[in-house]
């Protein structure tokens, strides 16, 4: 998924004779604390609330209050390299610009969000397993076979470098519910099972909790 596939339609844009107060405005109206300043369709900054309220004056005009802040994204980056500069600059919206400098509109923090959602099938049933692994021990094509060998398919597998325990928290996301087999299988090639979510677990807390409420009522 491409940068350019983010953009909102609804964000506005502010132009330099626009003045702070209609800046706060916007953002306001919007949700938002960011907006993106543009001039004759180029990108040339992000005009930030903070900033705004720092001024003597918010009547002043944008043009007359010099902006550096200018993070952007080439149309044709990858949403991670969204997510990097997301997170690095804190940002609610990110300019999307084409190479020459045209500015094309804004990703916002929402698209992002369902974005990541999408390509880590959060919509989909199935149960997730976490496995806990050394870093020379990680290979994907081993734990994709025995996941097929247990006629379950990975819609999404995602690992992350736990600096606590120096191993890899490699996250399955199954279009199983049931998950016994499989996780017997990871167990007998000596995998450690770090966490098993299933929505049969979740249904059992539900149907636990209901029955001791209704216990609790008929006292």
């Amino acid at each position: 998924m491409l940068a350019k596939e983010l953009i909102s339609s609804i964000v506005p844009v502010m132009l330099p004779g626009d003045t702070g107060s209609q800046a706060l405005k916007l953002m306001n109206e919007y949700h938002i604390s960011q907006l993106p300043l543009v001039v004759d369709g180029k990108y040339l900054a992000l005009v930030e609330e903070d900033d705004v309220l720092d001024w003597e004056d918010t009547d002043l005009k944008l043009e007359s209050a010099p902006n550096n802040f200018k993070p952007s994204i080439n149309e044709n980056a990858h949403i991670f390299d969204a997510l990097k500069l997301f997170f690095e600059f804190k940002l609610c919206v990110l300019p999307v610009i084409t190479r020459e400098g045209e500015y094309l509109g804004v990703a916002t923090k929402d698209n992002l969000i369902a974005a990541l959602a999408q390509m880590n099938a959060a919509k989909e049933a199935g149960g997730i397993i976490v496995l806990e692994v050394g870093p020379r021990d990680y290979s994907l094509s081993e734990i994709a076979r025995i996941a097929e060998s247990n006629d379950v398919t990975l819609l999404a597998v995602n690992t992350y470098s736990n600096p606590a325990t120096g191993k890899l928290d490699v996250t399955l996301k199954t279009n199983r519910i049931e998950l016994n087999s499989l996780v017997a299988t990871f167990e007998r090639f000596n995998y450690t099972i770090k966490h098993l979510f299933t929505e049969e677990m979740e249904e059992d807390l539900l149907k636990k909790n209901y029955d001791l409420f209704m216990n609790y009522i008929s006292m």
